[in-house]
């Protein structure tokens, strides 16, 4: 109980660090997990070590595919794929459906694309097609925003998702087919809200053109229409063949490990750069995905430093030492964790590394399955985004609404998501697990 203790005091002092006194997590999380080792009757060097340990292991693959995942957003939005495949589901949807539309487009792009960017690259879209259909912007901007997020918590090669699946230490593409189908769910929950609140959504607001990013790309065309949906499409494919095909051999082992099917998917865009200053172009966008998740992939990487000093502690552990299962208890007690944390930091992907930190020992002694906690993780992390979110306040100003319309919409629609994502989980755990 005296371990508990510790452990319960270091993460709330963790999180009052991070959100009250604006401390970087990277620090914090450093901090934090050796006070928490040397508490728990570690010696700095053993506790150094573990964190050390924690760190290398986190990023000897993961800092490659957000590196590669970020490269092959920066080529999609940079060369006119991502409008391609925007153009493409308004086409096949029409202007009725704009709500639908604008989540696909938001769930397809969010998954190369960082949050923030992808929504002012789709910013002009979205102010043409509310004038032209008469669709409030504001639902609109919510469908985006909710997709993005639904996306960026769920689908790799986003970091959370990740970071949760290096924790657990399980392949990738195990947890596609079911992050997919919660990742759905998620979605259809918020457009069934947006739809039933349309009425109380209705704004006269003008969007914030300043915020419009007006670049203009050269249209694609011929068979370079395909590749942005080949390019996004193909090694979420490829990541999941693991999951789908039984058997192992050289070549599936390939395919389906995230760096080579990120990197396959990397080729179906290269075309998209054109072969004037090819070579000058690309790495240009390599450098700026470099920049673009430096931090990032040190945030998860001090994640898992902070996760292995938890699990070397054995305070996790120790308490289900005697349970062979907590049966659909163990899925919501990780879910309202993740909540809780998106919540109080306001950060998705930090949420999800402590949560997946704190529950990794029930992984590893076998009282969770890696994939349903996995899923209930990342739909919980989707939370209660209010004023302690930077995209918060960017979805503000852009669009002039005042912080207590937003709260009852945009957070509250993040609630709904969240609810119908873990619902999902629950419902497919206790369906499909033995």
């Amino acid at each position: 109980m005296h371990a508990l203790i510790i452990l319960v005091i270091c993460i709330v002092l963790l999180i009052v660090t991070v959100t009250v006194f604006k401390v970087h997590p990277i620090p914090a999380l450093l901090i934090f997990g050796l006070i928490l080792g040397l508490a728990s009757g570690g010696s700095v060097t053993t506790v150094t070590e573990s964190l050390l340990n924690g760190f290398g292991n986190t990023l000897k693959w993961i800092g490659l595919i957000i590196l590669f995942g970020a490269l092959l957003g920066e080529i999609l939005s940079n060369t006119g794929g991502s409008d391609v495949i925007a153009d493409s589901i308004i086409t096949l949807f029409g202007t009725k459906y704009l709500p639908l539309s604008m989540a696909l487009i938001g769930f397809l792009i969010g998954i190369p694309v960082f949050m923030d960017v992808a929504y002012l690259t789709l910013l002009p879209t979205l102010h043409v097609l509310s004038k032209k259909s008469g669709h409030s912007i504001l639902v609109l901007g919510l469908s985006l925003a909710m997709s993005l997020t639904v996306a960026h918590a769920l689908i790799p090669p986003t970091p959370g998702p990740l970071a949760v699946a290096s924790a657990f230490n399980i392949n990738v593409g195990e947890i596609i087919p079911l992050n997919v189908a919660v990742a759905i769910a998620a979605i259809i929950g918020g457009l069934a809200w947006l739809k039933f609140n349309k009425k109380n959504l209705q704004t006269t607001n003008e969007i914030d053109s300043s915020k419009i990013n007006k670049t203009e790309h050269k249209k694609l065309s011929g068979y370079k229409k395909i590749l942005p949906f080949a390019a996004l499409l193909v090694p979420l494919i490829l990541m999941s063949t693991g999951a789908i095909v039984k058997g192992e051999s050289a070549f599936i082992a390939f395919i389906k490990n995230p760096i080579w099917s990120l990197l396959i998917g990397i080729l179906f865009a290269l075309p998209l750069l054109g072969k004037q200053n090819f070579s000058t172009k690309l790495n240009s966008h390599f450098n700026n995905a470099g920049s673009k998740t430096a931090i990032v992939i040190l945030i998860t990487g001090t994640g898992g430093a902070f996760g292995q000093v938890i699990k070397d502690t054995g305070i996790v552990s120790s308490l289900f030492s005697n349970a062979e299962s907590i049966s659909s208890m163990g899925i919501i007690v990780p879910f309202l964790l993740s909540m809780l944390f998106t919540t109080v930091t306001g950060s998705i992907t930090v949420s999800l590394i402590t949560t997946a930190s704190i529950v990794a020992p029930l992984i590893s002694n076998g009282t969770l399955d890696p994939t349903f906690t996995t899923a209930a993780i990342c739909a919980g992390s989707l939370g209660i985004i209010h004023v302690n979110s930077s995209f918060f306040w960017l979805f503000k100003e852009i669009h002039n609404v005042s912080v207590p319309k937003l709260l009852k919409s945009f957070s509250l629609l993040t609630a709904v998501v969240s609810l119908s994502g873990g619902l999902m989980v629950l419902i497919a755990h206790i369906l499909l697990s033995d």
